[in-house]
């Protein structure tokens, strides 16, 4: 009898949350505060029922795959919810998938509002990136004035941050939702443009655009010797960079490969990797500094210069690393120039990522130098 009445008082609940997220009268300064709603009775009495009776935990978060039936700047807020959740390892795949859904549909009306207010300014989206007096105008344009003709786009407009982060949450930690939104239309590239006009937005291609799982040669011409190095959740090549560093300071390869002088700090370590630091242990200063230098294989001169149009930048990614017989190919050298780069960098974009470079093997100097022989072959035919 008592699991009965609780489960009857979990639906009370669910229904009334659901109730205030599908009605699309918002109340008053919702829009401006998105804490208005998160302390309305509906929602703070379902998360109180979870936070009392857990094993009802589950439930809530199937409850918040019903996204995309609810009002467009509510269902925001519950996605908000989604990434929420799951930081505790609250989840649902049907929600995941909901979510994704809805983020995309939120991501096409927020294109449709940006053509309305280029409209309503005299200029076109494309004109935006060309002209800064033109996007000053886009800024500074007031959302309010279109609310009786098109409140929709205005509160995706105005919800879309919130449900960025909470869809960066659970990008970082999903990779059936990385894989689904990649395989959507142009996600990636369309957070991408927006992120000059919505917070939070354009941190979400950072992670859809990530090494997922790849297997890297990495060449040193000088002294002939060659390692395998696999890559996982990667986001920049500065931060494989940071993590082969240590990977091959802990081999004791760094010397043998030509690495120019390197200093190991295991803080800068830890926090790269997303292990937990105190407080009190975080560098006054965060950096690492490059003890090689990277290029693509047609970089390599015949007189074994580099072209440093070759080199291999750390803003970048693997994938923009040209593959040679199907495998991606980097070659090392000492640094003609000391790089060194800050926390943006030596982390990922999530802390829920768990980014990591392994060293599979050290090639034989035979298969060292039928590589090298490769790239030279290859470099000549050009």
């Amino acid at each position: 009898m008592f699991t009965q009445n609780l489960q009857k008082e979990f639906s009370k609940v669910q229904q009334e949350f659901l109730a205030c997220t599908k009605s699309p009268e918002l109340l008053p300064g919702e829009l401006e505060q998105a804490s208005v709603f998160f302390q309305s009775p509906a929602v703070k009495n379902l998360i109180a029922f979870g936070a009392e009776h857990n094993e009802f935990l589950e439930q809530i978060a199937e409850t918040f795959s019903s996204i995309g039936s609810m009002d467009i700047y509510r269902g925001c807020l519950t996605g908000y919810l989604i990434g929420l959740y799951g930081e505790s390892e609250i989840t649902s795949e049907n929600a995941d998938r909901a979510l994704g859904a809805f983020f995309e549909h939120v991501l096409g009306l927020c294109e449709q509002y940006m053509a309305l207010v280029c409209q309503r300014i005299g200029a076109t989206v494309e004109q935006l990136e060309e002209d800064d007096e033109l996007a000053e105008a886009f800024c500074q344009f007031s959302p309010d004035s279109l609310w009786e003709e098109q409140p929709v786009l205005v509160k995706a407009w105005k919800g879309v941050g919130m449900l960025s982060l909470g869809l960066m949450s659970r990008i970082s930690s999903s990779r059936p939702l990385r894989d689904l939104l990649r395989g959507a239309d142009r996600i990636a590239e369309r957070c991408f443009y927006l992120d000059g006009y919505c917070d939070t937005i354009g941190f979400v291609p950072g992670i859809l655009n990530m090494v997922e799982e790849e297997n890297v040669l990495l060449l040193s011409p000088a002294a002939g010797i060659g390692v395998e190095v696999s890559l996982r959740e990667i986001d920049s090549n500065n931060l494989f960079f940071t993590l082969l560093q240590f990977t091959l300071y802990h081999e004791h390869l760094l010397e043998p490969l030509g690495a120019q002088s390197f200093t190991y700090r295991e803080i800068v370590e830890r926090i790269a990797r997303h292990e937990p630091v105190e407080e009190e242990e975080w560098p006054e200063q965060l950096y690492e500094s490059g003890c090689f230098g990277y290029y693509t294989y047609p970089a390599l001169q015949p007189d074994g210069s580099y072209n440093e149009m070759g080199a291999v930048w750390g803003e970048g990614t693997l994938y923009e690393v040209p593959k040679l017989d199907g495998r991606y190919v980097i070659l090392l050298t000492k640094p003609n120039i000391q790089r060194s780069w800050g926390n943006a960098f030596i982390t990922s974009t999530h802390s829920r990522l768990r980014p990591e470079v392994k060293l599979i093997r050290r090639l034989s100097g035979e298969e060292t130098q039928e590589w090298l022989e490769k790239i030279g072959q290859g470099n000549r035919a050009k």
